[in-house]
């Protein structure tokens, strides 16, 4: 599957999911993170460190309000989406930026943050 074709795959599964699940709507928030995906998606053809996009879009993202609906949305991603963990996880980090959610990951726990 070309790259291009994996960003159309999340694209529609972001949008899907979003309709499917009601609130939050997560196609804003995820949309902060598309630059991020030639880092994050698991291809041998990805980039070896994010772009100045994704890192400003993860520097948007940190400054969200609602970080409970953020932290929901990224993990509904996260399960959809054939992403690599380790790297995701280590994002806020590389980009030198810090996010209020849990450790990036499958099974993060969103109910732990407190509004």
């Amino acid at each position: 599957m070309s790259h291009l074709t994996k960003i159309v795959v999340f694209l529609v599964i972001v949008l899907v999911s979003e309709s499917a699940m009601g609130a939050p709507e997560c196609a804003p928030i995820l949309r902060t993170l598309d630059p991020c995906l030639p880092y994050l998606v698991q291809n041998p053809g990805r980039e070896d460190s994010p772009s100045k996009a994704c890192c400003d879009g993860l520097t948007t993202l940190s400054a969200l309000p609602n970080v409970k609906d953020e932290c929901e949305c990224i993990k509904a991603s996260v399960l959809l989406t054939p992403l690599d963990l380790p790297r995701f996880a280590a994002l806020p980090s590389v980009c030198g930026t810090t996010l209020k959610i849990p450790t990036i990951s499958g099974d993060m726990d969103c109910s732990t943050i407190k509004m």
